[in-house]
């Protein structure tokens, strides 16, 4: 069996050409960079868990889903959290890509809208229920979507990974 896509760092890269258009070209999963197409662990797992990838380590082992979970977990411990509210829009047909410059955990583009020709309409921070968000860190995140000209939207993952989410819109008086 070939190796269709391997973990490298916070990365799954996939060299094959042929397979890194198909996958991207299906739903503008990662980035290109060097001619490979590099996917976020977030965007790796989906496409696992779709079963239209195959992820492994630099040995050339096969990652289970759990396997490759418990490692994306050693490199962020939110990653879960994150997976879970990726997963839930993903499967509603929005397009999500890392925020991690915005302070946020993912963009997100509405519905048809293509990255890099339309931009983002939210910064989207992935919370568990039980977690709780200084302020100072609340308000930076806050600060940063408004003066991008997005919208902050805290996707709150609850003990049975259904999310609720909530817009935060900035109020004059």
């Amino acid at each position: 069996m070939r190796k269709e896509a391997t973990l490298f760092g916070d990365k799954v890269v996939i060299s094959d050409q042929a397979l890194s258009s198909r996958i991207f070209n299906k739903g503008q999963f990662g980035t290109f960079n060097d001619g490979k197409l590099e996917l976020s662990l977030e965007e790796a797992l989906y496409l696992k868990e779709k079963k239209e990838l195959s992820i492994y380590n630099r040995d050339g082992k096969m990652f289970s889903f759990k396997d490759f979970t418990k490692k994306a977990e050693k490199i962020n411990k939110r990653f879960w959290i994150r997976y879970v509210v990726f997963r839930n829009l993903r499967s509603s047909g929005y397009i999500l890509k890392t925020a991690f410059k915005y302070g946020g955990d993912f963009r997100v583009y509405d519905k048809g809208d293509s990255p890099g020709e339309e931009h983002a309409g939210w910064i989207l921070y992935a919370v568990d229920e039980h977690e709780s968000i200084p302020f100072l860190t609340f308000g930076a995140i806050n600060r940063v979507a408004h003066s991008v000209k997005k919208k902050l939207v805290l996707g709150i993952v609850d003990d049975e990974n259904s999310v609720t989410y909530y817009e935060i819109n900035w109020v004059r008086f």
